[in-house]
């Protein structure tokens, strides 16, 4: 028998192909032979096999060319989608393997039900085909959680982050061949968790890429051609980036670049190009934040581009002998990539300032006795504190690890000690930069604390009970110039309205995983569902009051003309509480959030509309959300208040009101009383709620229910605000 098959083998390959697997009795796996051991006969055969034709090319009957998008689905007017269709192929797997999988599921069954008795809510999102979310697994998590001194938690204390798992969330991307990690801390990530939640878990589709200002529209050239504006506008666009961000960062050394603006224009020649590189992306950046749509829109434009790409023709790699001008234009040009949604290369470019900071240590004081002049001195820690602070920014907004620790910083803050009145000029008010980086230094431990990789050692509540212990510290400790007043209107500029604009977020951050947990476990289908204790609903009430903090502090900025209409960060912070308000409103059946949902729909795509690129991306996102919140109502899910949402929302998308008439006119011309009237009932702030003062009180959370008690109805504490 051997013998004869070992014939036939040579018979079917005469020149004895290597590639060939040999048959042998004695084999005893019955695992399938892969095709992959055979040699590739003719690979435009097998390519053929695997090209599949889009969509309509498919429908229409026409040969595809590939690519994405295609030439036909390129060359159609209007243009169209270029999808293709998703080919579930069949993998060969050994029996073993197979066998392997089946016991694995069958554990994980076992833990599910243990949990289910113990009264465990699982909290991991199901993976799926769209996504590779994180999930729970049952070998690396302990039966019975005990604190580090054996003191058994109660339930609240069992709550796990619901937005994390085990593992990192990847998607994949039509327009990217490459799996895209998704940081769970970002705003786009929350909406996706809570779209997929009112699908009933089941897969969502990711949404297309998104729109910013591609590679060779802001390339470098070799000999850069440049025109600069006549002096008094120049001028005036340093002064408005003074006025929007000037004060909660240290740009530049204010009288000294206005000098050297001036001597440019004296001279009619300036050789220096980083100055210029320097004096062009701050151009960019005043008309950015001067609200000022471009004459004849291009598609897609965006105020100050011209300057930019002045900018970065001039812009050259100066690692080895960079200096603090340098990571100055570093985090200038950080600052405005993200207004051109350009996210990943704001997070570089910050990453490189940050690192070449520490080249030249200005994460540490100068001794004493050098040869370095006061204004010198505080220049350099101004500069490392705004690296620090943006480094900090970026990360709690794309949801990516900081670039250093807090152990590792040995500066002062910064101060006008030592400067004399007229040197101090360069600079703004110590008191309020500090309030800022103290605040980044907040946003880090969020992203360490809260949306970092479960940890064995510590749990979740006890992390949000440090955060909002800081958070609260913070705000007892701010100076009276930056506080928030009861009269209209309550910031006395836009530097105090954005401080707290970053402090609700703050707590957005930190309390809406608890919330999105409320929400979960009040809507999911359970035949016993347990009701939430007093301390986790006073938790999830302070991310929806910080959300209607935010929400009336940016109303107020649009009535007024102060809203950054083509800036990156009022646009996130319209679309991070609008969630949450959509969220609440269903929650409470609440009217006002429902009319507050509305307001900034409405404003988010005015905003998307007049050439906003990061607004047109979460515009898209908040469209979907509702979407979700519509189709949820049609898969049976008990969603109170879900009808009155959906309504608002079409009002504000297709602007008109259910009876037909103009509603952004209606809505505008009454937003200025609305808000007056809101100012004067709200009085406390939102960590003066009893529930939440006695969380804080404790000096670690160790016990729930011997302070508040288990079970209870939602509560409902009184309308209270940040201040």
């Amino acid at each position: 028998m051997k013998q004869s098959a070992e014939k036939w083998l040579s018979n079917r390959n005469p020149e004895g192909n290597p590639a060939l697997p040999t048959w042998s009795p004695r084999r005893k796996d019955r695992s399938v032979i892969s095709l992959r051991q055979y040699p590739r006969q003719s690979a435009s055969i097998t390519d053929r096999l695997r090209v599949s034709r889009c969509r309509r090319c498919h429908s229409h009957k026409i040969k595809c060319s590939g690519g994405s998008p295609c030439r036909n689905c390129q060359q159609t007017q209007p243009a169209v989608e270029c999808i293709y269709p998703w080919r579930d192929r069949k993998v060969l797997i050994q029996e073993s393997y197979l066998k392997k999988l089946e016991e694995e599921s069958e554990r994980w069954k076992e833990s599910q039900k243990t949990d289910r008795e113990a009264g465990i809510t699982p909290l991991s999102q199901p993976s799926n085909q769209e996504e590779t979310r994180p999930g729970n697994n049952a070998d690396t998590q302990p039966s019975s959680v005990e604190t580090q001194n054996n003191i058994p938690l109660t339930a609240d204390a069992e709550i796990r982050n619901p937005l994390l798992g085990d593992r990192a969330w990847f998607v994949r991307d039509r327009t990217s061949i490459n799996p895209i990690y998704i940081g769970e801390a970002a705003c786009t990530a929350f909406g996706t968790r809570l779209r997929q939640f009112l699908n009933g878990d089941e897969p969502v589709a990711p949404l297309p890429g998104s729109v910013y200002f591609a590679d060779h529209t802001v390339r470098r050239t070799t000999s850069p051609e440049f025109k600069l504006p006549n002096r008094t506008y120049a001028h005036l666009l340093l002064r408005v980036a003074v006025r929007f961000i000037g004060e909660d960062y240290h740009l530049m050394l204010r009288r000294t670049t206005a000098e050297q603006l001036d001597s440019v224009y004296r001279d009619n020649w300036c050789e220096d190009r980083l100055l210029l590189c320097r004096l062009f992306i701050l151009f960019a950046i005043g008309e950015l934040y001067s609200n000022r749509k471009p004459p004849q829109p291009v598609s897609p434009s965006v105020p100050g581009v011209a300057f930019f790409r002045y900018a970065m023709s001039m812009f050259e790699d100066l690692h080895e002998e960079a200096a603090v001008p340098y990571i100055e234009l570093l985090v200038l040009m950080s600052l405005y990539f993200m207004a051109l949604n350009r996210v990943t290369s704001a997070y570089v470019y910050i990453g490189t300032a940050l690192r070449l900071s520490l080249t030249l240590g200005l994460h540490h004081n100068v001794p004493e006795g050098s040869i370095i002049t006061p204004v010198e001195r505080e220049h350099r820690v101004r500069v490392w504190w705004t690296v620090y602070t943006f480094d900090r920014l970026w990360s709690s907004k794309l949801g990516h690890p900081i670039g250093i620790r807090d152990s590792d910083i040995a500066v002062d803050m910064p101060s006008m000690e030592r400067i004399s009145p007229q040197e101090q000029e360069e600079f703004s008010d110590p008191e309020h930069l500090i309030a800022v980086i103290k605040l980044a230094r907040t946003a880090g431990d969020i992203i360490s604390d809260i949306y970092g990789r479960p940890r064995v050692e510590g749990n979740f509540v006890q992390s949000v009970h440090k955060i909002l212990r800081n958070l609260r510290a913070w705000a007892e400790d701010l100076p009276p110039n930056v506080k928030l007043n009861q009269n209209s209107p309550r910031y006395k500029s836009r530097h105090t309205a954005s401080l707290h604009l970053a402090f609700n977020q703050c707590v957005v951050l930190t309390t809406r995983p608890i919330l999105f947990h409320l929400f979960k476990s009040r809507f999911e289908s359970s035949a016993t569902p347990r009701a939430p204790s007093a301390m986790v609903s006073a938790l999830a009430e302070t991310c929806v009051v910080a959300a209607r903090s935010s929400n009336n502090l940016l109303i107020q900025l649009w009535v007024e003309g102060s809203l950054a209409v083509f800036g990156y960060l009022d646009a996130q912070y319209i679309f991070s509480s609008t969630i949450i308000l959509s969220m609440s409103a269903v929650l409470q059946d609440s009217e006002p959030d429902r009319d507050a949902v509305e307001t900034a729909t409405d404003i988010l795509q005015s905003m998307a509309e007049d050439g906003n690129l990061p607004a047109g991306r979460f515009y898209q996102h908040l469209r979907e959300i509702q979407k979700g919140f519509s189709d949820s109502k049609q898969k049976g899910k008990p969603l109170h208040g879900t009808q009155g949402l959906i309504a608002s929302v079409q009002t504000a998308v297709d602007g008109t009101n259910l009876d037909g008439g103009p509603s952004r006119t209606n809505l505008l011309s009454s937003m200025a009383q609305d808000i007056g009237q809101e100012l004067s009932t709200t009085h406390q702030t939102a960590l003066d709620d009893p529930f939440i003062l006695d969380f804080l009180a404790q000096d670690t959370y160790m016990d729930v229910s011997g302070m508040l008690g288990l079970g209870g109805n939602v509560v409902s504490p009184s309308r209270w605000m940040f201040e």
